[in-house]
């Protein structure tokens, strides 16, 4: 049968064992980067397909994939289900933001505490960080009194989203797909988030969100959604309405669907001429 997985270590370290009952293998890399162990199965044959989100994570992984003479790359249209997040009510008073994360230093910007701090509001502010840790706090110093801290998982994100009006959020490295951005779309809380990476493909700047390209550029836009509330009413919808029409199923199934023809097309019995399919090929062949 075709043996499928996502972003999994201990994947990679069967391999050997899975390739011999295998009638192919794919590997889902979510990430911005390849792993050790991927490029070294690679290289040795063991993984006939990958699969990414995005074209900018395809291109980064594929720069460490060089030679491998076996390996199709092919683009999926990710889906997310909305239902999970209802969209959330907000009520005046309080600007209230937060961001929500892995507990990992790598995750936060240098300069996030300093955004909050700077950006102003016509009335209190309050934040809260969903994702802070020791090495966080090594890292960026404490938070002020108005800005609660709490460890991974130790609230659910449709709470966090609850509280939320904003995600305002900057990341040390380039986000691959955040799916704290589809979270945060589907259930009303702004995003003001970094402009590379996915965060580029799920925000239009000014119209569902806000995208920023240093942490002054965050101040001015968190400040300003902190001031305009009808703007931000409308961003809120805007971005649930593109959410719906941009991230649903029939674009997942479509594309899928084309990877499912990639894997009956390779037969248990026969090989493909040793071939490096590109990244422009890679999209063609699943997006056409």
């Amino acid at each position: 049968m075709h043996v499928i997985s996502y972003c999994s270590r201990d994947f990679l370290r069967m391999l050997p064992e899975i390739r011999k009952h295998a009638r192919t293998t794919t590997f889902v890399n979510c990430m911005s980067w390849a792993f050790d162990a991927e490029v070294a199965a690679v290289q040795q044959g063991l993984i006939d397909f990958e699969l990414y989100q995005t074209v900018h994570s395809m291109e980064k992984i594929a720069e460490r994939l060089q030679g491998a003479s076996e390996l199709e790359r092919l683009l999926i249209h990710p889906y997310f289900h909305a239902a999970d997040f209802p969209f959330q009510p907000r009520e005046p008073g309080l600007f209230r933001f937060g961001r929500i994360s892995r507990s990992a230093p790598d995750k936060f910007g240098k300069k996030q505490l300093w955004i909050y701090e700077t950006m102003t509001a016509p009335e209190h502010k309050q934040g809260l960080i969903l994702g802070w840790g020791a090495e966080v706090e090594k890292k960026l110093g404490r938070p002020p009194f108005w800005i609660g801290t709490m460890p991974s998982s130790s609230l659910s994100q449709q709470a966090f989203y609850q509280f939320a009006n904003a995600v305002i959020m900057s990341t040390a490295g380039t986000e691959n797909l955040p799916r704290v951005g589809f979270e945060a779309m589907a259930s009303g809380s702004v995003l003001v988030v970094d402009d590379r990476g996915g965060w580029q493909l799920q925000v239009e700047n000014g119209k569902t969100g806000w995208l920023c390209k240093d942490e002054r550029e965050f101040v001015y836009k968190a400040s300003r959604l902190a001031h305009e509330k009808n703007e931000a009413a409308d961003m809120r919808h805007a971005a649930r309405q593109k959410l719906e029409a941009s991230w649903g199923l029939n674009p997942a199934m479509e594309s899928w669907s084309r990877v499912f023809e990639a894997w009956e097309a390779r037969r248990d019995s026969e090989r493909i001429m040793p071939r490096i399919v590109n990244v422009s090929a890679g999209v063609r062949n699943v997006l056409g």
